[in-house]
């Protein structure tokens, strides 16, 4: 995971690999960061995302609820599957890239 500033106070996180309760754990740590915390819009990559649990879910929803957030992909289907289970998939702005194309 790398947590990497943008252009207009857009700051991103880039998330690869599998999130459980530890390195979930991580993610919210960087988000909560000042810098990130204050941050107009959060994006959070999640296109290299290969196992997210329960846990990684509870942390995406926080942080939508504290901020504009967007969800970058393409949305993996590891992560679509419970977003769509939950009935939470319609809470998030999803965009297959970022930043958006022209």
């Amino acid at each position: 995971m790398t947590v990497r500033s943008g252009p207009d106070g857009v700051w991103v996180v880039d998330c690869a690999g599998e999130f459980d309760l530890d390195t979930t754990e991580k993610l919210s740590a960087a988000c909560d960061r000042d810098d990130v915390a204050g941050t107009r819009l959060l994006v959070v990559d999640v296109a290299g995302v290969a196992f997210a649990e329960s846990s990684f879910l509870n942390v995406l929803l926080r942080l939508r609820n504290s901020r504009s957030l967007v969800l970058a992909g393409p949305l993996p289907s590891q992560l679509e599957r419970p977003l769509v289970k939950t009935g939470t998939l319609a809470l998030f702005t999803v965009r297959d890239s970022w930043p958006p194309a022209a």
